[in-house]
């Protein structure tokens, strides 16, 4: 599939007047540019998660230099770095220490569950408010754009009381609940894909006798599912990422986010093995977005009547 793109690509490149592939000439070296300006602090952090720590503060250097270069290896490569990340980055927690290990399990316990409950209940109260009318649907519609304008900041605090007087706080079941809500930026796409998809498919499954709730799961949301898949992976990113969440509502389970954000004041003299946590944290995203690359950038329309 990937070689006939790129013969395609070819083919179309080479029947362009010459105007245009100067144009596209240019356009590719902006782009070279931009992918070294991004892809260069990956590479140094890699390189730097690989330096010994006596090569990284100059203490291998000869007498008479004095300037440390960016990338000096004198010692070789320290591959333990990573070693020391999982049994020497611990943070203090109220339950007690939790290593890199337990980071990463919690960051994917958390990330799961927030993606998981989120996307579908997006997706499914997207569905009701574009497909059904009722008293009241406008009303619902309206409070989820209101909802996306009030800032984070101006709910954290009765959202932290509201938390500690039900008993979710510093709990798993934090996470589910106020992944539960179905609104915010998911429902906007999810209510915009439904909205323009035909309501056909569902009419016909009605006629042979099928319920409301079959013909969305086996009818509807298939169709919605590279839309899913792109928000899966957008979402993976922000909750892999995050941190004061963690911080705020779950201290005794903090993430890989979470969990290196505090150890940067702790790691000041080993920060080699730190930056090999961060490297470790970056693999999972990087990983997600290289195998759904084609999805992501793809074409997000759905639906399949013509004409």
């Amino acid at each position: 599939m990937r070689a006939e793109k790129i013969k395609k690509a070819k083919e179309s490149f080479n029947t362009r007047s010459l105007t245009e592939k100067v144009v596209f000439g240019i356009v590719c070296g902006i782009f070279a540019v931009y992918t070294v300006i991004i892809m260069y602090p990956v590479v140094f952090l890699v390189l730097k998660s690989l330096q010994n720590v006596k090569d990284y503060l100059g203490l291998t250097l000869p007498a008479e230099q004095t300037e440390i270069p960016v990338f000096y290896f004198k010692s070789g490569f320290a591959f333990e770095n990573y070693v020391k990340a999982f049994s020497e980055m611990r943070q203090q927690t109220p339950n007690g220490e939790v290593g890199l290990l337990g980071m990463f399990i919690n960051s994917v316990w958390y990330t799961g569950v927030k993606l998981v409950l989120n996307v579908l209940m997006c997706t499914i109260t997207g569905y009701v408010l574009s497909k059904y009318t009722f008293p009241g649907s406008n009303l619902f519609f309206g409070l989820a754009i209101f909802t996306m304008t009030i800032p984070v900041v101006g709910t954290s605090g009765s959202l932290y009381k509201l938390a500690s007087d039900i008993g979710i706080y510093n709990t798993p079941l934090f996470v589910v609940l106020t992944s539960l809500g179905g609104f915010g930026f998911n429902f906007l796409v999810m209510h915009g894909v439904f909205k323009k998809m035909s309501w056909s498919y569902a009419e016909a499954f009605f006629l042979d006798g099928g319920g409301h709730c079959t013909a969305f799961f086996k009818i509807m949301m298939p169709q919605a599912r590279a839309s899913m898949i792109t928000l899966m992976i957008l979402g993976f990113i922000n909750y892999w990422n995050d941190y004061t969440s963690i911080l705020m509502y779950l201290p005794s389970y903090p993430t890989l986010g979470s969990g290196l954000y505090v150890l940067d004041l702790v790691m000041r003299d080993q920060r080699t093995v730190y930056f090999a946590g961060l490297v470790i944290m970056l693999v999972p995203v990087l990983t997600i977005f290289t195998v759904f690359s084609d999805v992501f950038m793809g074409n997000l329309s759905v639906g399949g009547l013509k004409g």
